[in-house]
């Protein structure tokens, strides 16, 4: 009895070292594949092959490797892939669009729609959106478009693009997406201002200010500039005051009707150089600082900075054709009178002058003032201060400090025949 004991517990002994052994040789065999299989050539990936002959991923790194030099083996080794792991949805994708390339459409959808059953990410639906682009199949494109942007991320301007070949309708492609979320909303707002597509802007605005999150401000402002550079100043301004009413940004709505034109005349708040903010020129020898006390900003010049430079600018919202006065503080320091420093009023491109002020020098505080007429059907104008060196002067080198300044309307209001921008 001990023998015939003995002897099966030597026999279960063997088989499980047999079984362990065979299991390390199987490893083995394996992580060598797969280190042949990371090499990433073509005879490396073959002997991963034979060393592991079911797996997709060795079929499919074969097929992109031999596409060029070997087509239909290529094309098989696809197939193969697929045949094993049939949830490799770049696999199908790959055999959908070398069906299209070889004329066989009904082979091509079928392969596209098949990626597109096994892997609900956003690479099978965009390809299927441009498969039916470039079929010129508009029912199916918005299809696939609209189920396309339910999974995008990241920069979706290729696909915003494709929509506007389509049809060159803002509202329409907005209806066809069916844009739901606020990150792909903001990312068609960005697209419309970086591609210079004005109309639809201020509907595609109005629709993420509703939103009401702070990380939309910059592609809100970045909206507002692209309708004030193209002269959109009723557009510019419902997108500004809806900012300003959400608490989005640091200022009151303006309302150029109510003489509400310029903003933070005060210099409470670092300029934004956005909108209907101040901008600061980036200007080489030319530093700004809000230190003041009372509250003012500081220009300060080195003497080093350009013979004729903007330093300091705001794009005010006005009444066409109407009266204002701009009424100021200021004092400079090693400043001359007549040097060059001064406020100019031009129309909105800065191809116009419409006022230049007085030159700016006084060691103690006071009171600049000087008035202008805006001009029929303008409302927009550049209020900048700038310096250019006067003739017999060297360059300026001293600082200018401005406070408080005030535009308020002067009479004749505006022209009835223009139409709102």
């Amino acid at each position: 009895m001990q023998r015939v004991t003995r002897v099966a517990w030597l026999t279960a002994a063997a088989a499980i070292v047999a079984t362990f052994a065979l299991t390390s040789v199987w490893a083995v065999r394996m992580a060598w594949a797969d280190y042949r299989f990371r090499q990433e050539t073509l005879p490396a990936t073959q002997q991963a092959l034979r060393l592991e002959p079911d797996s997709a991923a060795y079929y499919a790194r074969l097929a992109a490797m031999i596409q060029e030099s070997n087509p239909v083996a290529s094309t098989a080794a696809l197939e193969r892939a697929v045949a094993l792991n049939p949830w490799d949805s770049q696999s199908w994708i790959e055999l959908g669009l070398r069906a299209e390339a070889a004329g066989d459409l009904a082979g091509a959808e079928r392969n596209l729609l098949r990626a597109a059953s096994v892997d609900k990410q956003y690479l099978p639906s965009w390809s299927l959106v441009n498969y039916y682009f470039r079929r010129g199949d508009s029912e199916k494109f918005w299809l696939w478009a609209h189920e396309a942007s339910t999974m995008a991320y990241g920069d979706q301007a290729p696909l915003f693009t494709l929509c506007w070949k389509i049809a060159s309708d803002g509202a329409l492609i907005e209806q066809k997406l069916d844009i739901r979320t606020a990150g792909l909303q903001a990312n068609y707002l960005a697209y419309l201002t970086n591609q210079d597509r004005v109309e639809p802007i201020t509907r595609a605005a109005t629709r993420l200010l509703a939103w009401n999150r702070e990380a939309d401000q910059p592609v809100l402002l970045a909206a507002c500039d692209r309708l004030i550079a193209d002269d959109r100043a009723g557009q510019a301004l419902l997108i500004w005051n809806r900012l300003a009413e959400l608490h989005r940004i640091p200022y009151g709505a303006l309302a150029p009707g109510s003489g509400r034109s310029l903003t933070d005349g005060d210099f409470t708040m670092p300029p934004m150089s956005q909108g209907f903010d101040w901008r600061l020129p980036n200007v080489g020898g030319v530093a700004t600082l809000l230190d003041e006390p009372p509250t003012g900003l500081r220009i300060s010049f080195s003497g080093r900075q350009p013979e004729n430079c903007d330093v300091l600018t705001q794009i005010m919202p006005v009444m066409d054709g109407a009266n204002y006065e701009l009424r100021f503080l200021y004092r400079t320091n090693g400043i001359a009178p007549e040097t060059g420093l001064g406020w100019r009023i031009m129309d909105l491109y800065g191809s116009k002058l419409l006022v230049q002020g007085e030159s700016l020098a006084s060691e103690s505080e006071r009171e600049g003032r000087f008035s202008f007429r805006t001009p029929a059907c303008s409302r927009l104008v550049r209020l900048t201060l700038t310096y250019q060196r006067a003739l017999g002067t060297t360059r300026i080198e001293g600082f200018i400090v401005l406070r408080k300044l005030r535009l308020t309307p002067a009479g004749n209001g505006p022209n009835e025949t223009c139409k709102a921008g």
